[in-house]
């Protein structure tokens, strides 16, 4: 629904009394799902630009050195230093939303719901005013969580051969990752036809951590530290039920309970799990994206999804999220325009998507 339309359909329902409840502190909301902040949980680059080359110096050791030499011999021997580089160009896409918000254009019903007033005479201590009260901020958070949600969305699952343009900005981590077929795993349960028929029992997931493990040794990744294990909330919630219910619990080696709490519990829960000393680390906001945008969700109901069970093994350090300057992921503006009476809202960021080596195993 536009911001500059009327709610009153919307949010007289929900009250007896509109006059009684005009107090915007009894006003409940219920936020079913808010993304985790999207700076604090990836790691950032600044002096970012579009085309750079981000050379990687990868540390590998040289088995091919120091050479047997004559011990009789003063001649030196010489051995070069030849380093591996690896080569990433940087794709930095812009998203932005302008929102105009007549404030005329609110009914008084809708106003007295939240105790505002039509705002007729803008001068500027009253639009100075207006902009701080709470129907304002209330409309300003829901810019900025959708921002964050974006953000999100982007950097994960941008794919440049989309037609939709909330994904076709550049290419983000799955499609990067796609696009290195022997570091993948392959789910089988993602081909099937229906929703339902996808949802990944927690013996298959159990199973699939199996074979990311043994492509890790096959790839020579199994010596790599600090990685950790990214899945979908939802899968990581079967997965937790799955061993909690089993009977013989010998059946899956290598799976712990970590307790970073120090809360006393046997229980697997889908945010307290390792396998193998590594962290299972649950991502709600892949399975919202999957679920909530018309590019993924095949259009809802028991329609298959595009890919819905997907697992990431790796460094956090890894996964990079590129661009110019820190301001430039984050930028908000709020004014008040005279010529047509419009407060405008306006938000946007500038990044890409990196990952700087390969050293990862994908399960899609």
């Amino acid at each position: 629904m536009a911001i500059t339309s009327n709610f009153t359909d919307v949010l007289l329902p929900l009250v007896n009394d509109i006059k009684s409840e005009a107090d915007f502190s009894k006003l409940l909301f219920e936020k079913v799902f808010l993304s985790r902040d999207f700076e604090k949980n990836h790691k950032i680059v600044t002096g970012v630009k579009q085309g750079n080359l981000v050379p990687i110096l990868k540390d590998v050791p040289n088995y091919e050195s120091f050479p047997f030499v004559d011990a009789n011999s003063c001649d030196t021997t010489e051995c070069s230093l030849n380093h591996q580089y690896s080569g990433e160009k940087w794709e930095l896409g812009l998203i932005e939303c302008r929102i105009p918000i007549c404030l005329r254009s609110f009914d008084d019903n809708f106003l007295a719901f939240w105790n505002q007033y039509k705002m007729i005479n803008p001068t500027e201590n009253a639009t100075n005013d207006y902009l701080k009260t709470a129907l304002l901020q209330f409309l300003t958070n829901q810019v900025k969580n959708n921002l964050n949600a974006s953000r999100w969305r982007v950097a994960w699952f941008a794919d440049k051969s989309s037609d939709s343009k909330f994904f076709n900005g550049f290419n983000g981590f799955f499609t990067r990752m796609e696009a290195t077929p022997n570091h993948i795993v392959r789910i089988a349960k993602n081909n099937e036809s229906t929703y339902s028929a996808q949802k990944m029992t927690g013996k298959e997931i159990y199973d699939t951590l199996c074979e990311m493990e043994e492509k890790r040794e096959d790839l020579g990744l199994d010596e790599e530290e600090n990685t950790t294990i990214k899945m979908g909330k939802r899968n990581a919630k079967i997965l937790a039920r799955y061993l909690n219910n089993l009977k013989d619990k010998q059946c899956c080696q290598g799976m712990e309970i970590i307790n970073p709490d120090a809360i006393q519990t046997k229980s697997f829960r889908f945010d307290n799990m390792a396998f193998h000393g590594t962290k299972i680390e649950p991502v709600a906001e892949w399975d919202e994206i999957i679920e909530k945008t018309s590019e993924l969700n095949g259009g809802g109901g028991n329609n298959a999804r595009m890919k819905p069970n997907r697992i990431v093994w790796g460094e956090d350090s890894n996964f990079l999220v590129g661009t110019q300057n820190r301001e430039d992921l984050d930028m908000f503006d709020i004014w008040y325009d005279r010529t047509d009476r419009k407060v405008y809202i306006e938000a946007g960021a500038y990044l890409g998507a990196s990952i700087s080596l390969k050293n990862y195993v994908l399960a899609i």
